[in-house]
């Protein structure tokens, strides 16, 4: 007597994604390679040396252990800038004790104890780590709480960096820092750093601002923070406007709206164009 049995179906036969769905939700060729395309950017990223804040914290206390009984010795990293900071700010140079010689050196002196925190590149610690927002500038309008260095927004680009100095650029700023003098600036017994920042716009040639800035108790770990002494103006070959307090905000402030691209616009400039790809993507 034969034996019936039930036939197995045929296993079914799989097609390829794209051909299950209808020809209008398929991506454009150029999109379809972008995968490819986004792959070789991170291999490209991951082998190239990369900048970033990652980890920095603010300082746990807002006055370190004293290293220096009394006042720390002046280190002279560039005495024409120096001077002219002295200058420029007679008072507060005295109140701070520092004194300018004629021939650039400066007093206090004396020898660096061995825990005195000095990084081999101020200007890597720079690059890495300064608060762009402790202090009143134009880098306000590129930063907000989550981008606080110029290490953690992506449209700053270092073009040089030494020993005392960092060159960062954006298509809208060029930055110039350099560290010129280290000293007990604030008395607590702790090196500071005496720091000029250059700012320039590229499409205003005859115009720059110089601000005077103080690093105050910089530490091996956490952002450092500055504080803005005084602000200069230049334009073409005058004589600087100075500002300082309030004055300097406001006049940053205006300046940021009327001259400087914000970050503001940047981010809502990106956000149009990754809205604009989601919606062909949808097509």
């Amino acid at each position: 007597m034969p034996v019936h049995s039930t036939a197995r179906p045929a296993p079914p036969t799989r097609r390829p994604a794209t051909a299950a769905l209808p020809r209008r939700f398929r991506a454009p060729a150029l999109l379809r390679g972008l995968p490819v395309l986004l792959a070789a950017a991170l291999l490209l990223t991951a082998c190239a040396p990369r900048i970033t804040d990652d980890g920095a914290k603010d300082y746990p206390s807002p006055q370190p252990e004293r290293i220096y009984p009394g006042a720390a010795p002046v280190r002279v990293l560039d005495r024409f800038l120096l001077t002219s900071f002295a200058q420029r700010h007679p008072d507060a140079a005295q109140r701070a004790g520092l004194v300018v010689l004629p021939d650039g050196r400066a007093e206090p002196s004396g020898d660096l104890v061995p825990q005195d925190y000095q990084p081999e590149s101020c200007g890597l610690e720079l690059a890495l780590r300064l608060n762009l927002r402790s202090f009143p500038s134009l880098l306000l309008g590129f930063t907000d709480d989550s981008r606080r260095t110029f290490a953690s927004p992506k449209q700053w680009t270092v073009n040089a960096l030494d020993r005392t100095s960092l060159h960062v650029s954006s298509p809208d700023l060029m930055n110039s820092l350099v560290v010129f003098a280290t000293l007990d600036w604030n008395g607590n017994g702790v090196r500071d750093w005496l720091v000029l920042l250059t700012q320039k716009a590229p499409h205003d040639e005859g115009f720059y601002l110089g601000y005077w800035l103080v690093v105050e108790d910089p530490a091996p770990k956490g952002l450092l923070q500055a504080r803005l002494l005084s602000l200069d103006e230049y334009r073409g070959i005058g004589a600087p406007v100075t500002r300082t307090g309030e004055e300097a905000r406001a006049f940053l402030d205006k300046l940021l709206r009327e001259q400087v691209l914000p970050a503001s616009q940047e981010a809502a400039r990106k956000a149009a164009d990754e809205a604009t790809i989601r919606a062909i993507l949808k097509k």
